[in-house]
Formats: structure tokens, C-alpha cells, sequence
């Protein structure tokens, strides 16, 4: 199974900004839900090595063990319509392939959006203000 891409600079950037974060040991995933703004309703993901996890071949080893990672891990929500980020770090290359599943499987369940709750908190209030004026009928 193939995955869409991320392949322009803005979508990296938008999944950054409005995004979710989830951090393991070997990389960090931004998932920014998509379905509203763009209308999409598959999955897309974006990889970035940069330079500081090694040369171009340590960098390009990353990304194909992390592109057949997402593969194995996101095989059951390629319906789900979000872009996945994934930055990595050079523990990608010590770390067992299984590991690098479970750590992504995790970071797409935690980075889920919440149902949205009724608002729980209290009126905030000043400290040492008096309490508002409560309307009384009499």
C-alpha cells in the first residue's frame, strides 16, 4: 500500500502550527486533522530527516525504514482524513523496526482529536474581586 505525500513546504508548516504533537525516542509526529478545511478524506504523510541525523545515506535509510513503518502502522486509517508529519532523529537507525510501529501506532492514537466535552470549568474569577452581583426575584 502506498501512502499520499505531503510534498509542499506550507502543508509541513500547517501540520506544525495547528497540529497535535506526540514525541518518542526516534521521532516526533504532527497530526493535523484535515477533513474540515480541505474536504479530504485520506491520509497523507510527510517524513523530514534533517542534516543533523547524518549524511545523505543515513538520512535517506531513515526515511525508508520510516516510510515502511507509517505503512505497516497506518494500514487500517488510511481513511482518516489528516496529515502526518513524522521528523526524525538518528535513534531511528538503532531502534528495532517493530518498535518503530508500536511508537507510530501510538503517536496517531494520542494525537487524536477529543470528543468534544461540555465545558466543565468553573466562571474564573479575579483573585480578591468580589463575586458579580447575582439578580434576585422578589
Amino acid at each position: 500500500m502506498r501512502l499520499a505525500r505531503l510534498t509542499q513546504r506550507k502543508e509541513f508548516l500547517a501540520a506544525a502550527e495547528h497540529g497535535r504533537r506526540f514525541r518518542s525516542s526516534s521521532f516526533t509526529v504532527q497530526v493535523r486533522d484535515a477533513a474540515a478545511e480541505e474536504g479530504r478524506d485520506s491520509l497523507r504523510l510527510g517524513l523530514t530527516a534533517s542534516r543533523k541525523t547524518g549524511n545523505a545515506v543515513k538520512r535517506n535509510r531513515i526515511r525508508r525504514r520510516l516510510r515502511a513503518a507509517a505503512a505497516k502502522a497506518l494500514a487500517g486509517q488510511t481513511d482518516r482524513a489528516c496529515d502526518v508529519v513524522v521528523i526524525a532523529r538518528s535513534e531511528v537507525l538503532g531502534t528495532t523496526f517493530d518498535r518503530l510501529v508500536a511508537d507510530l501506532s501510538v503517536a496517531i492514537e494520542r494525537a487524536k482529536p477529543h470528543k468534544p466535552q461540555a465545558d466543565r470549568r468553573r466562571a474564573a474569577t479575579k483573585r480578591g474581586a468580589p463575586p458579580s452581583p447575582s439578580v434576585s426575584s422578589a
